[in-house]
Parts: C-alpha cells; sequence; structure tokens
C-alpha cells in the first residue's frame, strides 16, 4: 500500500515490526526480505511517489522533483557536486543503470582489513545470482551501442587497453537517453518495479512524501520513530517498532543517526568515499547525439589497479542537458558557443576508486557557524559534507583524466576540453602536457559524484567502524543500517548491485532476530 501526504491516515500513531527509512536499493531489498518473511513492514520515504506517467522527460520539473537540492547538493565549499535520488525508489529511479557485482579483490581486501571474511566471493555469488535474474541484469549486445559509446570502444581498440560493453538492469529499453529523468517507459528495473513491487505483495505500507525526523531508541525491542509529511502542514507521525532499518543512502543516513543520539563512537559519518568523476569533452566532426542511446553500455577499466587495487575507469554519461550546461567549461558567451556544438559531444567520465591512502578524506555531519555556501553564521546546526580529494586519489583521477583525453583523440576528437575553470582547449597531443601544468585545486577542476558510499562503514571492529557484518549498529543493538553507507571501502564499480548483495547477505547473516 502506498500512502502519500494526500490520503494519510487521521490516525498517525502506526506500530510496526520493522521500520525501513527509504525505498532506495537498501531499503527496497531489505522490505522484500522481511515483508516475504511475514513482518508488518512500514517504510518511509522522504520524496514523491512516481510511477511512469510521471516521467514526462521535462527536466525543469523532474530535476527538481526527483533530485536532493534540485541536483544542487553539494560539499561545503561547493567543489564537489553530489547527485543523489530523493524519490520513491531511490538513486535507483535515475541511476544510469549499470550493474556490475563488487570485484572478488575488494571482497577479498573487506575481508582481510574488516575482518569480513563472510563477505567473500564464494559466500556472496548465490546473492549476485538471484539480483541479476530479478533485475533483468544483462550485457548490452553489440548493435545497442551508442556513438558516445562507441568511442570508448573504437579507442581501447587502437590504443590496445581494455575495453568491453556494461551490464545493465533493463528489458525492452529503446535507448531514449532519458535514464536520469526516470525511464517513461519501465524499461528500467529499477527498485519500483522489482523489490519494492514484491515487498507490496505482503503487510508493507509505504508513506511517500514522508520524511523521518528522528529516532527515539529505548531499548533492542522498543524504537519510536518520528516523521513528518513534506506537504507543508503541520502533521506528525509516530511509528513504534521493534526493529529500526536506515537506509536513506550515505548522506542522509549519518545525518538521522547523528540527530537521533545514535552516532557514537565516532565513526558514523566519516569515511565517506564518492567515486569522485572528472569528466572530458572532445568536439568530433560527426554526429555524436549524446543525450540519445543507452548510456554507460561501454567501459574501460584499464587503469583499475594503480596502487593496490585503487585506479580509475572510464565511461560515458546520459548526457542530460542539466548536467551540460552546469559543467560544462566556460561562462556566459563561450558556454552557450559550446552547447550548440552539443550534438558533435562526446563526453568521458573517469571515475576514481578513492580511499587508497585508508585515511578518511570526506565527513557527513551537523555543524554550527559560518555556512560556506550562503555565507550565513548559523546559530541552528546544519548538515555538513566536507571532503578533501587524498594526494594519491588526486594523483590516480589525472591519470585517468589523461588517459581519457588519448581515447578522445584516438577516436577521432578535432578538439578536447577538460571541465577545467580555465577553459583550456586541447587541440593536439602536444598540448596535453601544458593542460596539466595548471592548478588542479577545489573549483578548478569540475568534479561531481553520484555514488557516495561509506559514511557509516561495516566491520567486526567497533573502534574502526559503525556496524557488524549483519548490519546492526555496534553501540546500539535493534538498530540497522542497510544502504551504500555500510559499504566498508568504495567499491570501484557502479554501487547498486554492490549495495544489493551486501544488505541481501547481511539478512541472510542476521535475519534481524525477531
Amino acid at each position: 500500500m502506498i500512502i502519500t501526504p494526500d490520503n494519510l491516515p487521521e490516525d498517525h500513531a502506526l506500530q510496526a515490526d520493522i521500520v525501513i527509512i527509504g525505498t532506495g536499493a537498501g531499503g527496497a531489498m531489505a522490505a522484500a526480505r522481511f515483508a516475504s518473511q511475514g513482518y508488518k513492514i512500514i517504510m518511509l520515504e522522504e520524496g514523491p511517489y512516481v510511477s511512469k506517467k510521471d516521467f514526462t522527460q521535462e527536466e525543469n520539473t523532474l530535476v527538481r522533483k526527483m533530485y536532493r537540492r534540485g541536483g544542487a547538493l553539494a560539499t561545503d565549499d561547493m567543489s564537489i557536486r553530489i547527485l543523489q535520488g530523493k524519490v520513491f525508489g531511490g538513486s535507483t529511479t535515475i541511476n544510469w543503470m549499470n550493474s556490475f557485482r563488487t570485484p572478488d579483490d575488494v571482497l577479498e581486501e573487506w575481508s582481510a582489513d574488516f575482518g569480513l571474511e563472510e563477505y567473500l566471493p564464494s559466500y556472496m555469488e548465490s546473492h549476485y545470482q538471484g539480483i541479476e535474474e530479478r533485475m533483468s541484469i544483462h550485457t548490452v549486445p553489440e548493435d545497442q551501442h551508442s556513438p558516445q559509446n562507441l568511442i570508448i570502444l573504437e579507442a581501447a581498440e587502437k590504443m590496445g587497453i581494455h575495453g568491453e560493453a556494461c551490464r545493465n538492469n533493463s528489458h525492452g529499453c529503446i535507448g531514449c537517453g532519458k535514464c536520469g529523468l526516470g525511464c517513461a517507459y519501465d524499461a528500467k528495473q529499477d527498485m519500483r518495479l522489482t523489490y519494492l513491487k514484491d515487498a507490496q505483495q505482503y503487510d508493507c505500507t509505504i508513506f511517500t512524501s514522508t520524511k523521518a525526523t528522528r529516532i527515539d531508541y529505548q531499548d533492542n525491542n522498543n524504537q519510536t520513530i518520528h516523521a513528518t509529511p513534506q506537504d507543508g502542514s503541520e502533521r506528525h507521525v509516530t511509528i513504534t517498532t521493534q526493529r529500526t532499518i536506515v537506509a536513506g543512502g550515505a548522506i542522509m543516513t549519518p545525518l538521522l543517526l547523528q540527530h537521533s543520539g545514535l552516532g557514537t563512537g565516532g565513526i558514523v559519518g566519516k569515511y565517506l568515499h564518492l567515486h569522485p568523476v572528472l569528466g572530458s569533452v572532445g568536439l568530433y566532426d560527426r554526429e555524436i547525439y549524446p543525450t540519445y542511446g543507452i548510456p554507460m553500455s561501454a567501459y574501460s577499466h584499464e587503469l583499475k589497479d594503480i596502487t593496490n587495487g585503487y585506479g580509475v575507469w572510464q565511461e560515458v554519461p546520459d548526457l542530460e542537458l542539466f548536467l551540460a550546461g552546469v559543467n560544462m567549461p566556460g561562462i556566459g558567451p563561450r558556454r552557450k558557443e559550446l552547447m550548440e556544438q552539443a550534438n558533435r559531444m562526446g563526453v568521458i567520465l573517469t571515475l576514481t576508486r578513492d580511499g587508497a591512502s585508508g585515511k578518511s578524506a570526506g565527513q557527513v555531519r551537523w555543524r554550527r557557524g559560518l555556512n560556506p555556501q550562503n555565507g550565513h553564521f548559523a546559530l541552528k546546526k546544519y548538515p555538513s559534507i566536507t571532503y578533501r580529494l587524498d594526494p594519491l586519489d588526486k594523483k590516480h583521477a589525472l591519470m585517468g583524466l589523461r588517459q581519457a583525453i588519448e581515447m578522445h583523440f584516438s577516436a577521432g576528437a578535432t578538439k578536447v576540453l577538460p571541465m577545467h575553470a580555465h577553459g583550456f582547449e586541447i587541440t593536439n597531443d602536444k598540448q596535453i602536457d601544458a593542460f596539466f601544468q595548471l592548478p588542479m585545486g577545489p573549483n578548478q577542476l569540475s568534479i561531481f559524484s553520484a555514488h557516495p558510499t561509506g559514511s557509516v562503514r561495516m566491520g567486526k571492529d567497533p573502534k574502526q567502524t559503525a556496524v557488524n557484518e549483519c548490519m546492526e549498529l555496534h553501540h546500539h543493538p535493534g538498530v540497522y543500517v542497510m544502504d551504500g553507507s555500510t559499504l566498508p571501502t568504495a567499491p570501484g564499480v557502479n554501487p547498486m548491485v554492490s549495495i544489493l548483495g551486501a544488505v541481501s547477505r547481511a539478512i541472510e547473516l542476521g535475519n534481524i532476530g525477531l
């Protein structure tokens, strides 16, 4: 059952066996698993309920409706823009469908460094198989690559480096190129059409446009969840529950836990990973039509292991105009001129598996004082996201950006524009070295992210991690975190399947103890 603020029952005092906060990958998997076991489930989703009739492909409306802060969520210094869904189905509703398993070497790293031998590849195989079957995950056929994705494949062949087709979660995709605005054809097999649909076959009630504001923790069998409908009213929803699962993602989950006094141990909110993304635009003498076709159908991971399993990989984006318009090099007439040439553009994204040094480069927390985003001094606490690219990760990212530029030229680009504040244009190989002499600090290179993870990380040691192998808070039993924030490290692949697989395994291990 779906409940919106329009049909909210008069009785706002509710009871459930399990309350799940968030309807993205982790929350949806948890709901499907526990609802099928006979538990009474209530889910809370801050964002609106949507179905394919809402996906009109109108950016002006849908970006504000489905993206957190209308797509403008960013670190405090505005140096990294973070794209996250705030909508029924979470970020799976607006993602670009890349569906890779967590690499074996990453799972082995989790075992060695965090004591998570329960997540070794042999234990995860059946979970991944089930996810791939339920979500129609498959390798994109050769005849379905768009011209933009062919840039990666053609360059890889000419340069003698890795390049192959991606796997995605679609069925009957027509390649309209609007994945970031929700799939108007229900071809993308996101959470709405899979695990949330499964959960609703049982006793699962989903409140949408309803924000969880606080968790009152009494003991491991007794918590009270407070929530507020997001319709401007003064109404309030209170739910008593025996178990609480927080699945709001790596930004919102630590903020809710901290606000609820559940951030003890000093770990909650630290170790934020982002898979920082650098972009490079190639101008070609042929039509590329980057806004059309299946997004991310090809990739290259030639540089995935530069230092101890950490490095970069190359993909291409679903080039929505709301993204291109913000990140395109130059300002004013120069940017307008470039946008008018969009049909001849190809974009390569360089994603970095951050965390190579093992240190915490990012943090999510509440803070007072000067808010750098608006220049106001705040006496009331406000959410803060800080992140500084570690020197080793930065080195990897720049190596990847150099490779992406070379790939553009190898595929026939006449000009390459890295997304740099100086608007530097590269027209031949000799200018590449000159570009890398430019300052490369915060707000000089355009950096963004769609993969925040790690801020409530999982592991056996309560001094170093926030949740155990069952994703239960070390210091507050009965409260679980089941989303991307629990991944102990950046996974080095688009994280949707990693989140689904890890949550599925955690449930198998702990089964919530009711």
